[in-house]
């Protein structure tokens, strides 16, 4: 099983959503500043690598709605 835990594609985010696992592997697509805000948030992305890199995306996410 091929696992991506954060995918950059067409202007989407898409990330493990980190409050399911173990139990279940659930990707959730981040769209807007305020998704992924609300993602790091809630611990959708846990730890802190995740989370820069999660925040990084978000950056584009933000572009990507101004534009």
């Amino acid at each position: 099983m091929d696992v991506s835990p954060v995918v950059w594609e067409n202007g989407v985010l898409t990330i493990i959503d980190q409050t399911r696992l173990p139990l279940e592997l659930r990707y959730i697509e981040l769209c807007t500043l305020d998704e992924v805000w609300n993602a790091i948030k809630t611990l959708q992305v846990r730890g802190a690598p995740a989370i820069g890199v999660c925040a990084a995306f978000g950056i584009l996410v933000a572009v990507k709605q101004r534009a």
